[in-house]
């Protein structure tokens, strides 16, 4: 599979980096953005295989981005990550057209295979199969 460029938005650091690691250990090319803003300044100069976004973050959150995003990229996968599932993210997910949302404390192995099966349905729809 080639390298999938991955988009990980989150304003908390230590999730950033904790999520961008484990990412590039599985071989993903993974760029990083603290803000709604600057996450959709990198879409802009960049195509990506899948974003994967915090809900709650200050200024723009997780759905709105998420809106934002579809905009520049429409086919790009979105999944999205909170710690209350069961609140305005999880309702809020699907009309984002969030494909899928994972609770805090995340599970990586199970995100992983997320991504994977996303990226490949993707590849799978652009190829027209």
């Amino acid at each position: 599979m080639d390298k999938i460029g991955v988009l990980v938005v989150d304003d908390d650091q230590d999730m950033l980096k904790l999520t961008a690691a484990f990412l590039k250990k599985e071989g993903m090319e993974v760029s990083c953005a603290t803000c709604g803003e600057e996450a959709l300044r990198l879409l802009n100069l960049k195509t990506f295989g899948l974003m994967i976004t915090d809900f709650d973050m200050p200024g723009m959150k997780g759905c709105e981005l998420a809106e934002r995003a579809r905009e520049i990229a429409p086919g790009m996968p979105i999944i999205m990550v909170t710690g209350d599932v069961t609140g305005e993210a999880g309702s809020r997910a699907g009309e984002a057209g969030i494909l899928k949302v994972f609770a805090k404390p995340i599970r990586f192995q199970e995100m992983l295979e997320t991504v994977r099966s996303l990226v490949r349905a993707r590849n799978r729809d652009s190829r027209g199969e």
